[in-house]
């Protein structure tokens, strides 16, 4: 979906801010609802949890390093098993630290193993973009199959929504490790763990059992708000919308990232025939409250939600903040002038 107002700079401030708590860095803005559309967060198709062998790797070719089959590396070597794009922020941020990993632990099996699941638009990045990395990008790199690849044998089953994903597989080819954003916490301990042999499968299988419990109420959420967005873009007086409306917000808690999200589509989102400006302004004051006024792209959020309920005052109060908040990034605090200068223009025509 297209942002809108705020161009490429403010886009990719709330793809950062989405990818560094977790979340999918593989959509655009108005990623809460196409990660539904594209069915990643649809219920897994295949059972696979921690302690089943490892999927082999199918990938359409190997652009560093390479070719590998964990077979190969059975009682000899581990896997660490990372799914990235070239145009993820996180995932280019986590190159360094893969690299560095590699290094410590080559001599005692490790192989570091990155599998790009970039798009049919950037695919013809891929090779270049690890040409020029040259020894900066130093492990091995393949580009996934476009269907059923490596991504979808690991990713999917575990109902991850995001990347960087991360998977560590033993000596005996058992998936017994998995992680998500940049940093990678806890993969250098549970490598030392696995190496001396102390890795404790059942605590790391208990946890991801939470985990996923969690993934499956937010599965339900979202497509709450794929239903949400479907009865809104269909009628201009839609049944049942204000009340379900109310139910995501409620349900999105204390999430600045996701209120942010829901809040901004609502105001964008193209196909919206029923546009609830109040709800969007609730959505936009509950995530300015959770990230405390510090988040630019939200504090942006906020001030279009209060342009668009007719609070030319506030609005203009608030995206003076967003600029201030845009700090070191000049491409950024541009787009929110901009924006900043239509709410002046606005309340200039309005005397």
């Amino acid at each position: 979906m297209v942002q809108g107002v705020c161009g490429d700079a403010v886009r990719a401030a709330r793809d950062e801010l989405r990818s560094s708590q977790g979340e999918n860095m593989s959509a655009l803005r108005g990623g809460l609802v196409a990660l539904v559309a594209v069915g990643i967060l649809a219920a897994p198709a295949m059972a696979l949890d921690l302690g089943d062998a490892a999927p082999p790797l199918k990938v359409e070719k190997w652009v560093k390093g390479g070719p590998i089959d964990l077979k190969n590396g059975k009682d000899k070597s581990i896997y660490l098993i990372e799914f990235w794009a070239t145009w993820c922020g996180p995932c280019r941020a986590s190159i360094p630290h893969l690299t560095e990993l590699q290094k410590k632990y080559k001599d005692k099996g490790l192989v570091v193993i990155g599998v790009s699941v970039d798009n049919e638009k950037t695919r013809d990045n891929v090779k270049p973009f690890v040409d020029d990395m040259g020894d900066k990008m130093g492990y091995a790199v393949a580009l996934d199959q476009k269907e059923d690849g490596t991504s979808t044998a690991y990713m999917k089953p575990f109902e991850l929504d995001g990347i960087p994903s991360a998977f560590l597989v033993d000596k005996a080819g058992k998936l017994v490790w998995l992680g998500q954003g940049y940093p990678l916490v806890g993969v250098e301990e549970a490598i030392d763990q696995i190496l001396a042999g102390k890795y404790d499968l059942k605590a790391a299988q208990q946890a991801e059992k939470t985990r996923r419990a969690e993934a499956g109420k937010r599965r339900q959420l979202m497509e709450k708000i794929q239903k949400y967005f479907e009865l809104v873009s269909e009628s201009e007086k839609p049944e049942g919308a204000d009340k379900l409306g109310r139910e995501v917000f409620a349900a999105l808690g204390k999430d600045a990232m996701l209120l942010n999200e829901f809040s901004w589509e609502i105001l964008t989102g193209e196909e919206i025939k029923y546009r609830d400006l109040k709800l969007a302004l609730d959505v936009g004051k509950a995530a300015y409250d959770a990230c405390e006024g510090k988040e630019a792209a939200i504090v942006d959020t906020y001030a279009r939600a209060l342009f668009d309920n007719g609070n030319v005052k506030d609005a203009i109060e608030y995206q003076k903040k967003a600029v201030q908040l845009a700090g070191d990034s000049p491409e950024m605090k541009k787009e929110l002038e901009a924006t900043l200068n239509k709410y002046e223009d606005a309340a200039k025509n309005k005397k």
